[in-house]
């Protein structure tokens, strides 16, 4: 067991006592409960953090619960045989419960490793961990970074995060633009904080998105690809994109779109990515793929394309990496994101002119797909729900297998 830290006087913490502030135990998943108890026994600190804290003051239901404490990973691993440790720079723990349910718990730690500079790049394990203080102050967002301690069941302020959810406001912890220089992915992290709880930007913080926007392309393309993942299914797609664009971060992001996409175009994108939003929260399961391909659906309209099937996809094929900009896209998903959106068009075709698909193209796998892309692309938004289905296909009936003919034995004389 670790004595308790002892933090600096600066900052001083608010300290919110269970009778001023709503967060209850009941709220809070009894797999979380079971670690934060058992860390507080064990003489460890132990604090609910982050998005569960902020979601739970906000009366929403997390997805998931995180823990920090003093206790080294070492430490935790010890106290919960269903665990291991992850990570190699920052190692943090998951504890496995039953249902696939996972508790990830790390230790306090001094700073984000995109604040690191010079020697500290690569810190010696010891002086990567921290206080609570200092943990506080490394993260993005204020409404962020926010704890629970299950001792007393209070709240715990350093940053000033509970003041900005009560005022609905987005406020970045520290210089914005030292932070978003350091790590230029927190600029999205902001617009998506702001597109998913409706709260308003800070000014300072929106004018540096403004101008530190072209930033983003120092970032490793696989990264940025899958934090836009998250916003295309987070259900608060169209005004994450909304907030992209007015921002110019999108056009950062895909330089190509530019000069192509006219305000129509750019209200076309905002309005496809509610579409999504809608489905999202009607559990309607959407691949990437599908996804991808609703969201180029506003830049090939306004294109030129060929008319046969074939033409049409390596058309697309084609344009696709060009529209990514640096995004990083791996060939298979490249090939049934231009097989969708070539089908779909073909499809649609057909449709306008009330003619039949036919089979061949009906019986492609990716086709149900294909038809629920038409749907969103076509369909009232008042029917949106209601139309948007899987297209039935009959079965092709199976052909009887034919009979073997036994060849008759010939007697010999």
């Amino acid at each position: 067991m670790r004595p308790k830290h002892q933090e600096s006087p600066i900052p001083q913490p608010r300290i919110v006592p269970r009778p001023e502030h709503q967060l209850s135990r009941k709220d809070i998943s009894v797999e979380a409960l079971k670690v934060l108890y058992r860390l507080h026994h064990a003489g460890y600190l132990a604090y609910l953090v982050g998005g569960s804290v902020r979601d739970l003051l906000l009366g929403k239901k997390p997805k998931d619960f995180d823990v920090v404490t003093d206790a080294r990973p070492g430490e935790i691993r010890k106290l919960f045989r269903n665990s291991r440790i992850i990570g190699r720079r920052f190692r943090l723990v998951q504890v496995f419960f039953r249902g696939a349910h996972i508790v990830e718990v790390s230790t306090f730690r001094r700073r984000s490793e995109f604040d690191e500079t010079g020697e500290e790049a690569v810190p010696a394990r010891d002086k990567a961990y921290g206080t609570p203080a200092e943990d506080a102050l490394r993260r993005d967002l204020t409404i962020n970074a926010l704890f629970y301690n299950i001792e007393g069941f209070s709240l715990v302020d350093y940053v000033g995060g509970l003041e900005d959810l009560r005022a609905g406001r987005i406020r970045v912890i520290g210089d914005p633009g030292v932070r978003f220089v350091r790590d230029p992915v927190r600029m999205l992290r902001v617009l998506r904080h702001a597109a998913r709880t409706g709260f308003a930007i800070d000014p300072g913080s929106w004018e540096e998105i403004r101008t530190l926007g072209h930033l983003i392309r120092t970032c490793a393309p696989a990264r940025v690809r899958d934090e836009l993942l998250k916003d295309f299914h987070s259900a608060a797609a169209g005004p994450f994109f909304d907030l992209l664009l007015r921002s110019r971060l999108f056009y950062a992001i895909f330089p190509a779109w530019d000069s192509r996409l006219d305000p129509r175009g750019e209200q076309r994108l905002v309005d496809l990515m509610g579409r999504l939003d809608r489905l999202v929260n009607a559990s309607y399961h959407l691949s990437d793929s599908l996804i991808w391909a609703v969201f180029f659906t506003p830049l090939l309209e306004r294109e030129s394309r060929p008319g046969s099937f074939k033409e049409l996809r390596e058309f697309i094929h084609e344009k696709l990496p060009e529209a990514l900009g640096g995004i990083e896209f791996p060939r298979q998903r490249r090939d049934e994101v231009a097989l969708m959106l070539a089908l779909e068009e073909i499809a649609a075709d057909l449709e306008r002119q009330q003619r039949p698909i036919p089979v061949r193209y009906q019986r492609l796998a990716a086709f149900p797909e294909v038809w629920l892309l038409h749907q969103i692309k076509e369909t009232p938004d008042k029917d949106l729900l209601g139309e948007c289905r899987p297209l039935e296909i009959t079965p092709r009936p199976s052909k009887p297998k034919p009979r073997r003919t036994r060849r008759r034995r010939r007697r010999r004389g």
